[in-house]
Order: structure tokens, then C-alpha cells, then sequence
């Protein structure tokens, strides 16, 4: 039956990373790979296959565990938290598949705690991982910004909790896929920069690509740790 990644987009949901451009299967049988088919060795019960498609699928918590087994954080953590946000897992539908001494169990568990319902993009899933791998903590997601006089600025998709610190992650579908068009998008977003800067935020405002240079996120960590510094100085 179809598995992991190609299980996922299956089950309809949109991968930030692939990873590997083979098509993933789970089997009885010996593990086996091929130019495109990577083939797992899994002997899965009736109950985790899946009936809802014209061929064989692994359910969507089966899919997740087995994601989160095998793949990297950056795979696993915008697959479970897509899955979340549409309500339809809970946390305890994948650990309960991840058993004691399964090969890849630490990962996994990690993988579903970094796992949120609150982000609303795999970017912001992919951020979210990157900030566990470079050691930044207390960045909160989707929270509500106010000046000290309390109007509105806007909703940041992470804020450190203590730090005036904001990251914004952009992707394509943030400006082009707005209702309002890319060019109302765009406007409103820099606005609302530019009230988060008069406010003395420090603001970053990452694109897909910068989530995979290790410089940003040394700069997050230093400004948290500024800002941390100045309030307790």
C-alpha cells in the first residue's frame, strides 16, 4: 500500500519538503529500493489501511507515525500540523503508533510535540522546527500585537513571549492567494512592519529560502538575547 510522503499527498495534504522524488510503499516483505519506489518492510493491520480510495492507502495517523519515523523533522512537523489544524487527528492517534523500540521513536515524539494546529502554513511549521534546531525558545505562534496604548497592530505568526522579538514568514500564498489581492497584501504587511518597528519590535521577515540559512536564525537568537538583556539591565 502506498505510505509516508506519498501516503500524505494522498491523503491531501501539501508537503514543505519532499525529500525524495520516489514514490513510497509499505509491504510484508523485504525493504526494497528502486530508481523510483522506495519500499518499507511493514506488516500493518486491516484497521490501518485505509478504504477510502480505489487503492490501498495507509490511514492518515499510520501516515503521520510513519512520516514522523522516517523523515525529518522539516518533513513531519508541516504533515501532523496541517492534520491538526483540520482537526482531523489528535496527538495521542499518532504516538499511540509509536511504540517503545521502534527504530526512529525519539525523533517522531519530538516530532509531534513541535507539531501545532496554530501554524497556518508548512512554512511556518518548517520556522518552527528551526527554531528547536538552533536553540531558540519562548517564540509563540499567531499572537495578537498591541501598542502600549493598546490598538491593534496586528497578528504575528511568531513573538517571543518576553522579547520584543517578531518573525513573519512569507510565502507565495500569503500575498497571491489573499482575497484582497497581492498588492492590498503586501501594503497591509508593510504597515503593519512598520507599526511593529515604531512599537520597538526587532522585526525578521523570512522567505522559504531563509529558512534554511543558519545566519537568520543566529540573528533571532541574538536579538531575543538583546532584548532580554536590555530589560533586565
Amino acid at each position: 500500500m502506498f505510505s509516508h510522503v506519498s501516503a500524505a499527498l494522498i491523503h491531501r495534504l501539501d508537503p514543505a519538503l519532499i525529500e525524495s522524488s520516489k514514490v513510497e510503499i509499505s509491504r510484508d516483505s523485504p525493504p526494497r529500493n528502486y530508481d523510483g519506489v522506495l519500499i518499507y518492510s511493514r506488516k500493518l493491520p486491516p484497521e490501518e489501511i485505509s478504504s477510502e480510495f480505489a487503492y490501498p492507502v495507509t490511514t492518515l495517523p499510520r501516515t503521520l507515525a510513519d512520516v514522523a519515523l522516517d523523515r525529518s523533522l522539516e518533513v513531519s512537523v508541516p504533515l501532523i500540523s496541517q492534520a491538526l489544524r483540520a482537526g482531523r487527528v489528535d496527538r495521542s492517534d499518532i504516538t499511540e503508533r509509536l511504540v517503545k523500540g521502534k527504530r526512529g521513536r525519539r525523533r517522531a515524539l519530538l516530532a509531534v510535540e513541535l507539531s501545532s494546529a496554530e501554524y497556518e502554513s508548512p512554512a511556518e511549521a518548517v520556522c518552527a522546527v528551526k527554531f528547536h534546531r538552533f536553540g531558540i525558545t519562548g517564540m509563540v505562534p499567531q499572537v495578537e500585537t498591541v501598542t502600549e496604548s493598546g490598538r491593534f497592530i496586528g497578528r504575528n505568526d511568531f513573538r517571543h513571549k518576553c522579547a520584543a522579538v517578531a518573525v513573519e514568514v512569507h510565502g507565495v500564498g500569503k500575498f497571491y492567494l489573499s482575497p484582497d489581492g497581492p498588492d492590498e497584501a503586501s501594503k497591509t504587511s508593510h504597515q503593519r512592519n512598520m507599526d511593529l518597528l515604531n512599537a520597538g519590535f526587532t522585526v525578521f521577515n523570512l522567505s522559504f529560502g531563509d529558512l534554511f540559512r543558519p545566519r537568520i536564525f543566529a540573528a533571532i537568537k541574538r536579538a531575543i538575547e538583546t532584548a532580554n538583556q536590555r530589560k533586565t539591565g
